[in-house]
């Protein structure tokens, strides 16, 4: 069911005007109240999740926590090229106050796409808004759609996508949605990533990290650039030259090289330059192992020269990320 719904999904929104706006990268979050904002900034870690992995700041958002800020809105909440996310618990059923609801409805009728979480399902109820919408509902809430709504289709699946309005039962489906409007909105690749570096699939062997991902992207499946890029991080400490990765794969380094040109829109040795980076930036933040066995860990023939292109791709110096990941006095000694 849940694939069914993903599939209806990228075919109800796939070629008319409506269906585009309809995936706009802009997002705006609004939390039932306090009790469940911390959902709503585990949809926007998806996002930023997104961002990172394609490399683009193709998802922005803003997060409203409950009524109190709601009221605080000047102008529209919700404009016609953004994607509204209502998230609600799963205890008691969000009936907003009576201004509430007004700027709640005016905000579903302009934004592009609506996406309703839980107890989120009554207020497009209250609004008088759901119409002909297929929805997944959570089971504790059913009995109260079924009594209160005209029309609408409560499917068995935990998500559903349908037409201009996108629904989960609750908090683990509700980051299953998001992942959902990604890949409808980059593609099926994408989706597959991102649901792997979140952890919602099991992770394998080749999942890669987020740099090998976004560059696996770009090749657009071809296969020479693709195992050239697991070469590479299969290597990262004993870094190879671009030619004898060109003698692994049987092909010319001048071909290796208008591959990679052509995709990624860089050198053989920067692709490879910016894996090793990646993992010296991991391996930084989440081990205490001393900079210089960070370094020959990552193929670097000495700090200094990591510590120069580090600090070229990320803004900071190794010993900065250090004492960031650990925040403490033993952090500058590590570094």
């Amino acid at each position: 069911m849940y694939l069914e719904n993903f599939e209806r999904a990228r075919t109800a929104v796939a070629t008319p005007v409506s269906g585009r706006r309809s995936l706009s990268g802009e997002f705006v979050f609004i939390s039932q109240d306090d009790s469940v904002a911390f959902l709503a900034e585990a949809c926007i870690d998806v996002l930023r999740s997104a961002n990172r992995l394609t490399g683009q700041p193709a998802y922005d958002w803003v997060h409203i926590r409950g009524e109190a800020e709601l009221s605080q809105a000047c102008g529209p909440v919700c404009g016609p090229d953004q994607t509204l996310v209502l998230i609600g618990g799963t205890d008691a059923p969000w009936q907003p106050s009576a201004d509430g609801l007004t700027t709640l409805r005016a905000a579903i009728r302009n934004a592009a796409r609506v996406c309703v979480v839980g107890a989120a399902v009554f207020v497009p109820l209250a609004a008088g808004v759901l119409a002909t919408k297929r929805l997944a509902v959570h089971p504790s809430f059913r009995p109260g759609v079924e009594e209160g709504a005209q029309g609408p289709e409560i499917v068995e699946g935990t998500t559903c996508h349908h037409k201009a309005m996108s629904s989960a039962t609750g908090h683990v489906s509700a980051i299953r949605m998001m992942v959902d409007l990604v890949g409808v909105r980059d593609g099926e690749f994408t989706r597959v990533a991102l649901a792997r570096d979140l952890g919602l699939n099991e992770p394998q062997a080749e999942c890669g990290s987020g740099e090998h991902w976004r560059y696996k992207r770009m090749a657009q499946g071809d296969e020479v650039i693709c195992e050239a890029l697991q070469i590479m991080r299969d290597h990262l400490e004993d870094t190879l030259t671009v030619g004898q990765i060109a003698d692994i794969l049987d092909v010319s380094p001048r071909k290796l090289e208008r591959g990679f040109s052509e995709y990624l829109g860089q050198t053989p040795l920067k692709v490879y330059r910016d894996l090793r980076l990646e993992r010296a930036h991991s391996l930084l933040a989440q081990t205490s192992l001393p900079v210089g066995e960070v370094s020959v860990a990552c193929g670097f023939s000495n700090v200094t020269l990591m510590k120069k292109w580090f600090h070229r791709k990320y803004g900071q110096m190794p010993g900065e990320v250090r004492r960031h990941a650990f925040a403490g006095a033993g952090a500058g000694r590590a570094a």
